[in-house]
């Protein structure tokens, strides 16, 4: 199986970051590599991630100097990778030990350059909540991806062969993934979904998401501007974008939580 360029910014995420990198060695396929980008964290990430390093080979270490963004990060990290896949990962989300194996398998049988996966949602502890899941169309084009913004960062899969020039915005705005996913479907590209709960979503109280006013507004902004779609086609999709952000946060959660909590293994140590 082709390898996997595993891109993971960190920024003081020093309680989390063990369980990431965890999710990313017992994955199912081995042939990945894991690029760690510390942004000057001011806590002891840096040190976590560099044990991880010494004792893995296939884990590498980049330091900034100074705090760049998240953006910026990524960026470096793209440059850095060797694999024919990117694939990227938040240092508090989880992946399911079946995660790269399932998306490379779909990517190659269908020949996507674009993939994304379903995913849940987790407390700080762990603990998969009650109500929460995104699921994904196989097929999405702009209007459904802003309508639904169902591609979640830490679940997407590229294909570089197909799209060697994907970068992200490095100006600090929220929702940074959003616009560089627009900018890739703006030309007529689709992202393709492998409906299964493939990552967990930690929901954390101090996460930059988590300023629910301050994105929405970026949205709309964004949304309102988007001039590759009828102007009247904008507010209608910010409308969808903001009942289906509403929707899928209290839907209620109907899997197996054992089965889940087990292909994570993301309880609490």
């Amino acid at each position: 199986m082709e390898k996997v360029s595993v891109i993971m910014p960190v920024y003081n995420c020093e309680k989390f970051l063990k369980y990431a990198i965890h999710s990313v060695q017992r994955q199912t396929n081995e042939n990945w590599e894991l690029i760690v980008i510390d942004d000057a964290s001011s806590d002891a990430s840096l040190d976590e991630v560099l044990k991880f390093a010494k004792q893995d080979k296939r884990i590498q270490v980049c330091s900034m100097t100074y705090n760049q963004g998240v953006g910026a990060c990524r960026n470096i990290g793209i440059k850095h990778a060797t694999g024919k896949y990117l694939a990227f990962l938040d240092a508090d989300d989880l992946w399911s030990k079946h995660k790269l194996q399932k998306q490379v398998s779909f990517m190659q049988e269908h020949d996507y350059g674009l993939s994304h996966t379903g995913f849940a949602y987790i407390n700080e502890k762990g603990q998969l909540m009650p109500t929460g899941i995104v699921r994904v169309d196989e097929n999405v084009n702009l209007l459904k991806y802003m309508k639904t913004t169902q591609v979640g960062m830490s679940t997407v899969m590229i294909d570089r062969t197909k799209f060697p020039d994907v970068a992200f915005p490095e100006d600090r705005k929220l929702c940074e993934d959003a616009t560089t996913w627009i900018s890739l479907l703006r030309k007529g590209a689709y992202f393709h979904g492998v409906d299964d709960v493939l990552m967990l979503y930690r929901v954390r109280e101090n996460q930059l998401s988590g300023n629910k006013l301050k994105m929405a507004k970026n949205t709309l902004y964004r949304y309102l501007n988007e001039k590759s779609i009828p102007f009247y086609q904008r507010p209608y999709c910010f409308l969808n974008y903001a009942y289906n952000g509403f929707a899928k946060r209290l839907s209620k959660n109907d899997l197996n939580q054992s089965v889940i909590l087990d292909s994570f293994n993301c309880r609490e140590r």
